[in-house]
């Protein structure tokens, strides 16, 4: 395979990373070579070859997991993921899933056959090869923008004049056919056509493939889902703190050590766990002095831990529109609020779309879970009217959705 054996070489000579000509050579040569190669291989397409890919193929979550699941057990296609991550390779063939590596001389091969490609976040979640223009480019995208997004993504893409120059980065309106999202809301399409820079003609409005999950309603399935995260079955409450990427990749909770422990003692007390899941690209804390929290991996999949949790904490993530579906209290910890508004800049006022209460201290926001109650019912007609706006469809059923409006085959 291809990976490997450049991993192979570099490990063998790692001395070159020190040299700008390490990192043109993965940033430029090595694309360029990919995107060479593929030209060789005839654009054949196959009607019911679909593949699928996440998060730059390093995980197996969001969006594209769901249709990939759904696809696998409800249809008859050719459907096929592609991953870097061993683990998530490995993981996908012990349940009998097809699975290929990110860089392959297969891979190239397939992806210039495939009729669909499902993705999260573009073409970084394949190989830099030349598409099919018979393929069909869907854009799942991974939540409605609250926090301003792709404007800022060319400071951080290296070589970015010679990606565009070699055609190995092209915009998203150069290969896109399709981006999903959830929404009904005519200032949300408009957002995410001026950002893509795309017609509102390509914007579907289909809901997320990875909600249909927080529909289910099997108490068995959940007991299941607390076994996996090792929460015990005497937990009567269960607290997820979730907040948004920021842009240095340290993951914060500014609450004081006094404050921590009277949160963890209000923990003890009502018999509540606190699940802390941070950003995959964030740098972990420690809290190993706090016996009722809980740190998640990066790599979980938060659509699980949203349907399993009673209480969602959060400050500007997309997550919370999808926490609304499930009708439970939601407490928005933006602490840093003015700073974020005036570094990353909003969509929205926020204010405005807040399904909860606004905190900025640990003392707000322990005394909030000490009155959940009544917060939960002061907000029910708010979270309901931003449900509405910003969740089109509450069915559970998106993933059926986007594959009748693409007349991809599925059995009922």
């Amino acid at each position: 395979m291809l990976n490997s054996l450049l991993s192979n070489l570099i490990d063998r000579f790692s001395f070159i990373r020190k040299f700008k000509i390490y990192e043109f050579g993965k940033n430029i040569g090595f694309p360029l070579i990919i995107n060479f190669l593929s030209k060789f291989f005839k654009e054949d397409i196959v009607d019911n070859l679909i593949i699928l890919s996440a998060y730059s193929g390093r995980l197996y979550i969001d969006n594209p997991k769901y249709l990939f699941e759904f696809l696998n057990k409800k249809s008859k296609n050719q459907v096929i993921w592609i991953a870097k991550n061993n683990e998530v390779i490995s993981e996908l063939k012990k349940k009998g899933f097809n699975v290929i590596p990110f860089y392959s001389i297969k891979t190239i091969k397939l992806l210039r056959k495939a009729k669909y490609f499902f993705s999260s976040h573009g073409r970084l979640d394949i190989p830099p090869i030349k598409f099919s223009s018979l393929t069909t480019f869907i854009l799942t995208w991974h939540g409605t923008p609250i926090k301003k997004i792709n404007l800022d993504l060319e400071k951080t893409y290296a070589y970015s004049k010679w990606n565009r120059i070699f055609k190995l980065k092209l915009e998203f309106n150069e290969y896109v056919n399709y981006i999903l999202t959830p929404t009904k809301d005519k200032e949300d399409h408009r957002i995410l056509a001026k950002t893509f820079k795309i017609p509102l003609s390509k914007i579907l409005s289909s809901g997320y493939p990875r909600n249909d999950i927080l529909f289910v309603k099997d108490d068995e399935f959940i007991k299941k889902l607390k076994y996996k995260f090792e929460i015990a079955s005497h937990i009567k409450r269960i607290i997820l703190y979730a907040p948004t990427f920021r842009d240095d990749s340290n993951f914060r909770f500014p609450l004081t050590e006094s404050e921590l422990r009277l949160l963890n003692d209000l923990l003890k007390e009502t018999n509540t766990i606190f699940l802390i899941k941070g950003h995959i690209f964030e740098e972990k804390m420690n809290m190993k002095k706090y016996d009722h929290f809980h740190l998640m991996k990066q790599d979980t999949d938060i659509q699980e831990l949203l349907l399993i949790s009673d209480i969602l904490v959060t400050d500007y993530s997309s997550m919370l529109f999808d926490y609304l579906l499930l009708n439970r209290p939601i407490l928005l910890f933006a602490y840093d609020l003015e700073e974020y508004v005036k570094g990353r800049g909003m969509y929205y006022n926020f204010e405005e779309i807040a399904p909860g209460p606004i905190l900025f201290t640990g003392k707000e926001l322990i005394d909030s879970i000490k009155n959940i109650e009544k917060i939960d019912t002061d907000f029910r007609a708010k979270r309901e009217l931003i449900k509405d706006r910003f969740n089109k469809f509450t069915d559970g059923k998106s993933s059926e959705r986007i594959l009748k409006f693409l007349n991809i085959s599925f059995n009922n």
